[in-house]
């Protein structure tokens, strides 16, 4: 068993990203708790997000509750996959190209789905490696993680982890190959955790 290092990391990102409403190559998408067989296109990106349910094969589809699901949220937080059950549950995101890096992004709007206003509190791995503790404050935020990781395999999992304080729950699922040039510090046995972002430049805050 291979256990990665993962380090913080101050993102400080210069970007241009031109989306077509055709994927780009490397883009995997993921709108979690969708239809079998649905898709949603997010209107700002064009990017369509697929259906979780080629990924993960447990977990319990939701919607959020209709007081949050109001017309400035975003198509793809609308629905979640709760795991009531199980310590551990992961999704397996195939077809990757061995060597490469990724960033994963992985987000979470609570929106109290289950009608219990209870703001649960768990751990998300990257394959067996701890990434994060998510810690949901509130109902109406979307709370967002990021890792950039190799892939040493043509496959990587995203792990959702029980403690007993709440049911782990995932919205959006993303992955966004990199350039091997990229984030030196980021190999086959460590990885990148974001810590802060800074947008330089603009007067429009980023989280």
């Amino acid at each position: 068993m291979r256990v990665l290092c993962f380090r913080s990391l101050v993102f400080i990102q210069l970007l241009l990203l031109v989306f077509s409403q055709n994927n780009p190559p490397g883009f995997i998408s993921i709108d979690c708790g969708l239809p079998t067989n649905s898709t949603s296109v997010d209107t700002d990106t064009e990017l369509t997000y697929v259906s979780d349910d080629q990924f993960i094969h447990t977990g319990v589809n939701y919607k959020v509750a209709p007081e949050y699901a109001t017309n400035d949220l975003i198509k793809q937080l609308l629905n979640v996959r709760s795991f009531p059950h199980g310590t551990r549950n992961c999704y397996t995101v195939t077809s990757l190209s061995a060597g490469s890096k990724y960033l994963v992004r992985a987000t979470f709007l609570y929106g109290n789905y289950d009608n219990k206003r209870n703001h649960p509190n768990f751990d998300i791995h990257l394959g067996v490696n701890y990434w994060k503790t998510v810690d949901i404050p509130d109902a109406d935020g979307a709370y967002f993680t990021e890792i950039i990781a190799t892939a040493t395999s043509d496959y990587l999992q995203v792990c959702l982890v029980n403690k007993d304080r709440g049911t782990p729950f995932i919205s959006v699922l993303e992955l966004r190959q990199l350039e091997t040039t990229l984030y030196t510090d980021a190999n086959a046995t460590q990885s990148l955790v974001k810590f802060r972002r800074f947008n330089l430049g603009e007067s429009d805050e980023l989280r």
